[in-house]
């Protein structure tokens, strides 16, 4: 429901703007009502929220993939102050959306409604585009005396969403503050959406992908929603594609030569990955074995290990092995593969195996970061204390703002050393922007016992660290 509303609030509103020739030279208009500033503490409320409702997914082999590509399309983007955060959506709906401060969500049914990267590349794009060109701060300048309330409204909605499960309440104050707005909006929202496609398109061409992608994927769409009364195609509802539009991009992509691009072998697998946690297990299972029988695939090797992946879940160890081993026949070698093998072999509760195959992956890719911490895992959950804390501190220096270490470090802490436990948890807050959270465990933690007169001095000067940042958090919202 909050990825619904964000959606909701934040695609269609960023809907105003001019079809330019060139990049707009966007000048200080958009800091004049919400500055970079201001939109970042703006987007981390929203991941705050979508974080503690659980919306966000939380899977190491996806989040790299969707960030790669992400900071792929956005290399050549120079917004002094921006920075960009790709992140996933735990929904099988088909949407995506740009938020406040530089963050892209993409709903996982989206990523599973692909038929090529070129397609999921092209949609990223077009949010990135959202972010680069200011469009919420452009939206603001160019509204009435209440878009500020309306923006308002729009974050209490959200909030509110998270905390009751979308109740009627929030829902009715989310659409309150849009109807405002929407019908004298609509025009510019058309304007936005083109321009959005425009640099979009500019993404997908720096990237090397072929730009036909976007046009082609929003006419899929578009055409399979008139058959469609299921309410899936919520990109539609959030993005409104007219033929007019979906034929200027058609015309505009023959500015571009044509590109014949193979999909990467991390998109096929996440999107098999993330098929197999849309679908049940045994949903997934016959999916997997009807598609194979038919040969109504576009990649055989990325089915198999689909099928591998749900045959796991369905706790076919057997069947899974040898789903995987037809995978690796077709595929290039893949992290992602070896990860499967650790997996099948986690789950026979065979702990060399699995860390045999994670060494051999990282041998082969040195600087996967999901490998090395599916290596971490795997020493933490075989109680292997002493290694796993080798481990965890040398990724700690590889990787020093990464909160999901510092999770792990809390679980290796709990129950023997209360002082650097709440420390690791309140590290782990701090570095996803909670920073009332964090302030809590930092608490706790100096009340704590412990002799390390390091480890309490960084403690106390965290804590304060975090309450100036608390208090400039309260002052710019005005509280």
């Amino acid at each position: 429901m909050l990825a619904s509303l964000l959606a909701m609030a934040l695609s269609q509103p960023l809907l105003a703007y001019a079809d330019l020739p060139a990049l707009p030279d966007l000048g200080d208009i958009s800091d004049s009502t919400l500055s970079i500033a201001d939109e970042a503490r703006i987007g981390r409320d929203f991941m705050r929220a979508m974080r503690d409702d659980g919306d966000v997914l939380d899977d190491a082999e996806v989040n790299d993939y969707i960030n790669t590509l992400g900071h792929r399309l956005s290399a050549s983007v120079r917004v002094p102050g921006l920075q960009l955060s790709y992140f996933v959506v735990n929904d099988k709906q088909i949407n995506a959306f740009a938020m406040p401060g530089g963050y892209v969500g993409v709903n996982s049914g989206l990523v599973v409604a692909t038929q090529s990267e070129g397609e999921l590349a092209s949609v990223v794009g077009h949010e990135t585009a959202h972010i680069t060109q200011r469009h919420i701060a452009r939206m603001q300048a160019a509204s009435s005396a209440t878009s500020p309330l309306l923006l308002l409204g729009t974050v209490l909605a959200a909030v509110l969403a998270s905390r009751a499960g979308g109740s009627q309440a929030s829902i009715g104050t989310l659409s309150a503050g849009l109807g405002l707005q929407i019908s004298n909006q609509l025009s510019f929202s058309r304007d936005f959406e083109r321009e959005a496609d425009r640099v979009g398109m500019q993404y997908l061409a720096q990237a090397g992908f072929d730009v036909r992608a976007m046009p082609a994927f929003f006419q899929r769409l578009e055409s399979a929603n008139r058959y469609s009364d299921n309410n899936a195609y919520a990109f539609l509802r959030t993005h409104p594609v007219t033929s007019q539009r979906i034929s200027e991009a058609q015309n505009r992509a023959l500015e571009y030569p044509v590109k014949m691009k193979a999909d990467s072998t991390a998109y096929l697998l996440v999107r098999e990955k993330l098929r197999t946690m849309v679908l049940a297990p045994d949903e997934a299972v016959r999916y997997y074995q009807t598609m194979l029988d038919k040969g109504q695939y576009l990649n055989e090797g990325a089915m198999w290990y689909g099928m591998s992946r749900a045959q796991l879940a369905s706790h076919q160890l057997a069947a899974a092995r040898t789903a995987l081993g037809k995978a690796e026949a077709r595929l290039p070698a893949d992290p992602m593969l070896f990860g499967q093998q650790a997996a099948i072999a986690r789950e026979a509760g065979d702990w060399g195996a699995a860390l045999a195959s994670l060494r051999r992956g990282q041998q082969a890719f040195k600087d996967s970061q999901p490998l090395q911490i599916a290596e971490l895992d795997v020493l933490i959950d075989s109680g292997n204390r002493t290694a796993a804390l080798a481990l965890l501190r040398q990724l700690q220096g590889r990787y020093p703002n990464d909160a999901a270490l510092y999770r792990r470090e809390a679980r290796l802490y709990a129950d023997r050393e209360p002082q650097r436990y709440h420390a690791a948890l309140g590290n782990a807050f701090y570095f996803e922007r909670r920073y009332e959270a964090a302030l809590e465990q930092y608490q706790f933690a100096s009340q704590a016992k412990g002799d390390d007169f390091y480890l309490r001095s960084s403690i106390e000067a965290r804590m304060r660290e975090v309450e100036k940042l608390l208090k400039e958090e309260r002052k710019d919202s005005g509280k």
